[in-house]
């Protein structure tokens, strides 16, 4: 099964806040992701020292879009609301600083959806 490393985000998928995210893969490889397909969760990639949260399932096919055009509903997908709740950052910017820059500075990033399966325990 593949993996999905949500590093910056893992607070709010394992919270069932996070349900989008967003990626700079290679178009082939990003071509690769169906609906249905299942992915390990994992807080941070293994050859970081990460450990696997969960299994997520994708909902929608991956698609491309520029980050200028991202739905506001997409705040919440993302785990943004969540996160400012809870006062995380995301590689030290807060998620409003994030979702700014996405906006003045747009660039095409695939979009996954998902639902979180299942967590694994400690």
């Amino acid at each position: 099964m593949r993996i999905i490393s949500f590093a910056w985000t893992t607070p709010a998928l394992i919270a069932l806040a996070k349900t989008c995210t967003r990626r700079d893969w290679d178009d082939d490889y990003a071509r690769t992701w169906h609906k249905g397909d299942f992915a390990q969760s994992w807080d941070h990639l293994p050859r970081a020292h990460g450990r696997q949260v969960g299994v997520v399932e994708l909902t929608n096919h991956p698609v491309k879009e520029w980050t200028n055009l991202i739905p506001s509903t997409d705040w919440e997908a993302e785990g943004f609301q969540y996160l400012t709740d809870y006062g995380c950052t995301l590689h030290g910017m807060t998620p409003q600083q994030v979702w700014d820059d996405w906006h003045t500075n747009p660039r095409k990033l695939w979009v996954i959806r998902f639902k979180l399966v299942s967590v694994k325990g400690n």
